[in-house]
């Protein structure tokens, strides 16, 4: 889950919506619920290029911008999560180094999307997405705000004969899944297929873990023929594949003898296969 990915917020985040919605849903990470003029005065005037913005009102988003003072130093990073007119966007592009702007059906709901953004990973996850039906493609934010475009043809049918409906597009889980109606795809995957630098980096990781212990212990036991289970009841199926999967880095020498001795091998030749 995300949540062991994040990091402390170093920078405040300000959260703008309207009273009626209520305080106790939101995250501890948010310095500020706005809800008035007075609060918005306040935040603006502690707003440094290191501030995050989360719109959800769109009269307080456009008294943000009548109340900016002109050249408007970077008030930080935005995500509006209300429809946004076009003509806004070049005085939304002055006042904030980086935003996203989608109708709210798009975006992870505010519980999950502060945690997106303030992810380690967050480039790996998408806060948000829009559908252009006229040129047939699909647009994700991703929580570092780069954005990434799909053709809807990318997104083929299902095993189970599932096909996507792009009129209900939601981004789930935290930010790793995308649906679409009852239709869902992992947006590993997604940025696996069209992003190579992903790619590449996925690519690295994956080869340095074959090289790890767990790995060779994975590829010995199958060459030998063997289950996690048939290591008990000495060792559980749970451990031997919290070591093949990395989770575990420091192993007792009686559980390598014991790995050993079941595998038919001497301790130090685990690790050469």
């Amino acid at each position: 889950m995300i949540a062991k990915n994040r990091i402390r917020p170093t920078r405040n985040i300000f959260l703008v919506m309207n009273q009626t919605m209520g305080r106790k849903q939101f995250p501890s990470a948010i310095s500020k619920v706005i809800t008035s003029m007075e609060d918005l005065k306040t935040s603006m005037a502690v707003a440094t290029k290191h501030s995050l913005w989360i719109c959800h009102d769109k009269h307080l988003t456009l008294s943000l911008l009548r109340s900016v003072s002109w050249p408007s130093p970077s008030l930080g990073d935005a995500v509006f999560l209300h429809s946004m007119l076009p003509q806004s966007l070049p005085t939304v592009a002055n006042c904030f180094t980086r935003f996203a702007y989608l109708a709210r059906a798009g975006f992870l709901p505010i519980t999950e999307i502060t945690d997106a953004l303030c992810a380690i990973n967050k480039a790996d996850l998408f806060i948000g997405g829009t559908v252009d039906h006229d040129s047939k493609t699909v647009t994700f934010w991703r929580g570092n705000f780069q954005t990434i475009t799909v053709s809807m043809t990318s997104f083929e049918k299902s095993g189970d004969g599932t096909v996507p409906d792009f009129s209900k597009l939601l981004i789930t889980d935290g930010g790793q899944s995308v649906q679409l109606g009852k239709y869902e795809a992992a947006v590993s995957a997604i940025l696996y297929e069209f992003d190579p630098e992903y790619r590449r980096r996925i690519g690295k990781l994956r080869e340095r873990n074959e090289r790890s212990f767990g790995a060779s212990l994975r590829r010995l036991r199958k060459q030998k023929g063997l289950k996690r289970d048939d290591f008990s009841p000495n060792i559980s199926s749970k451990t031997i594949a919290r070591i093949e999967l990395g989770h575990v880095t420091q192993i007792r020498p009686k559980t390598l003898g014991l790995l050993a001795k079941r595998l038919g091998v001497k301790v130090e030749e685990i690790g050469d296969f």
